[in-house]
């Protein structure tokens, strides 16, 4: 989930990576998601000093979840998400619990459960009454409940599984001491069970220690006696887009590259997960299809003997490598064995400041390194032990990290990262350290140029100015790829049948105006300083035209006469002479060159030559 605490949350499935740093899946389940959504008559009510455009609640929650589904889609079709509407007047759940309606099954997101949630949308509070009701009577054990049993029905491999619960009102049970207890206990069997809640509360007022503060606390056996206090809370959202912020950090599962030892010491060991801090987004790869049924097709690749027509196992398959002008056969497994120096796992080699890393040590994106206490019991409070001590002497720690089986050694500089939260308590950076490959000695490569032209003093004092003033915080995320988001435009109107499609704003694209306003006397004293009076900006290059002496050189034709044909035939360069100088040659010799051919007249000159 979103929030990294040390408690033995966070990862999802399973993340390969290849040795240029990018990602490939491997298949470690599907995530599921239950979108919770309360309908008592408070979640159509809007606040009053709400201002006028703002949605009540219930909307909100609903356009929380189709934003979430259109996402899905693009970026993880696999998962299953479900809907599930409790304090409804309408009973529709697999165990029969009244006021609770299971609105969409847990399964892939698509264009028909999208649209599912666009009418929903659309309804209004008279016609959604007539639908599905509205009531207060539910018991938040028994749509836990019916959650749970909406996971069990699940034939899929499941990696992950979360309720998203949505609701305004902080004290459901506020007269029933018995229910407050059942839905606490169900809290705890939960967790248990590997589901994590998670509490989207909304409306400003929203007191979350009435009631849900004890649904989410962690295990009563947690050796601090106060542990409860330890929890940082989310304040509630009021607003859509705080909800959406929320949703976002909430719905994103972590998957991990690979689960390693982490070697502090001879016997002293944790267990940590390696997580892909970025990764290349491509657009999806073409399906083909059956046409008359419209059927994904599945094909197979075999290889065949060519002169026998015997069918090829892998084991059939063998590598070499020339040496000694032999070829030295080895098997897959052979070949395998050549990488593999160590075993997967983490060492820790010492310690460097923080301030001796460079920018340019960079050589493929970085890893998240964060404990796996599921693995090895006591891993959170080492690592968190670790995470203290280089945080307050500004130390990063040298490993050597190979990732999984198969993977190439890494050294890596683990820089430690401090948790950030924003003002509304909800958690922006992780606590933990990012894995810095450092590049080896051969991959450093020294650059000779020639007639340098050093600036002065002044220019540089000018482009200080310039990119200090331009300078910004840069986030991946805040820049979408223009050609992809129109390839999903696209796709999107095709399968929800619209008509218009939304624009795409470039923002990788300079926008000239602010930096003009920002830094507009600054770049013109740069110019100044740096480029002739005459230059231009906004004028297109134009080629430079070549030298009078290398175009001198080109026009420079040799003498046929100064030129040897029989010594280059000799030496096999007959290819390279002019159809003229061979015909020329050819002709003194009384050999007839008319109608010929490059090809020809040079085989006439071989044969002259003896070759």
């Amino acid at each position: 989930m979103d929030e990294w605490k040390f408690d033995g949350t966070g990862d999802e499935g399973e993340e390969g990576e290849d040795e240029n740093g990018e990602s490939s899946w491997d298949f470690g389940g599907r995530t599921a998601s239950i979108f919770l959504i309360d309908t008592a008559k408070e979640m159509f009510e809007a606040p009053s000093d709400a201002p006028e455009d703002e949605e009540p609640p219930f909307k909100r929650a609903v356009r929380a979840a189709h934003a979430t589904l259109m996402r899905k889609v693009v970026s993880s079709d696999h998962d299953l998400s479900a809907v599930v509407l409790f304090n409804t007047k309408e009973t529709k759940n697999p165990i029969d619990f009244a006021h609770v309606y299971v609105l969409q099954e847990l399964e892939r997101p698509g264009a028909e459960k999208i649209l599912m949630l666009e009418k929903l949308l659309e309804m209004d509070d008279n016609k959604f009454n007539k639908t599905y009701g509205h009531s207060s009577d539910a018991s938040l054990q028994d749509a836990l409940r019916v959650c749970q049993s909406v996971f069990s029905k699940c034939t899929s491999r499941l990696a992950g599984q979360s309720i998203l619960l949505f609701t305004c009102r902080d004290n459901p049970h506020a007269a029933d001491d018995q229910k407050q207890r059942q839905a606490r206990q169900k809290a705890k069997d939960l967790k248990e069970a590997g589901i994590v809640l998670e509490i989207l509360h909304m409306g400003k007022t929203f007191d979350v220690n009435k009631f849900y503060k004890d649904l989410i606390i962690p295990d009563e056996d947690e050796d601090d006696e106060d542990s409860q206090e330890k929890i940082t809370l989310a304040d509630p959202t009021s607003r859509f887009e705080e909800l959406m912020e929320r949703m976002r950090r909430l719905d994103h599962k972590q998957r991990t590259t690979g689960r390693v030892m982490f070697t502090l010491a001879p016997g002293v060991e944790m267990s940590v997960g390696v997580y892909t801090a970025v990764r290349k987004m491509t657009k999806p790869y073409k399906m083909k299809l059956w046409k008359s049924t419209n059927e994904e097709l599945r094909y197979m690749k075999k290889e065949f003997l060519e002169d026998t027509g015997e069918l090829l196992m892998p084991s059939d398959y063998v590598k070499y490598q020339v040496y000694g002008g032999k070829s030295i056969k080895f098997t897959l497994d052979e070949a395998r064995s050549i990488n593999k120096v160590y075993d997967p796992g983490m060492k820790l080699l010492g310690f460097k400041p923080i301030s001796s890393l460079k920018p340019y040590y960079h050589v493929k994106p970085a890893n998240f390194i964060y404990p796996d206490e599921k693995s090895v019991k006591g891993s959170n409070k080492m690592f968190a032990a670790l995470l203290d001590r280089c945080l307050a002497r500004k130390m990063a720690a040298i490993v050597r990290l190979i990732a999984r089986q198969g993977s190439s050694v890494s050294y890596a500089a683990l820089i430690p990262q401090q948790e950030e939260l924003d003002d509304k308590n909800s958690q922006i950076t992780p606590p933990g350290f990012i894995a810095c490959h450092l590049p080896f000695a051969d991959d450093f490569r020294k650059i000779q140029l020639k007639n340098l032209v050093r600036a002065t003093t002044d220019q540089v004092d000018a482009a200080k100015a310039v990119i200090k003033k331009l300078h910004f915080k840069y986030a991946p995320e805040n820049f979408d790829d223009p050609v992809l988001q129109t390839h999903w435009r696209n796709i999107e109107a095709l399968a929800l049948n619209r008509l218009h499609l939304e624009p795409v704003t470039d923002y990788t694209l300079p926008n000239n105006e602010l930096i003009s306003k920002k830094a507009g006397t600054l770049l013109k004293t740069f110019q100044d300083l740096v480029y002739p009076n005459s230059y231009d900006p906004s004028h297109p290059v134009k080629k430079q035209p070549a030298t009078s002496s290398a175009a001198a050189a080109k026009k420079v034709k040799p003498d046929p006469a100064s030129i040897d044909v029989e010594t280059m035939a000799k030496a096999g360069k007959a290819d390279k002479l002019t159809v003229d100088i061979l015909k020329g040659w050819l002709q003194e010799r009384g050999v007839k060159v008319s109608g010929k051919k490059k090809a020809q007249l040079v085989q006439d000159v071989l044969d002259e030559v003896g070759q």
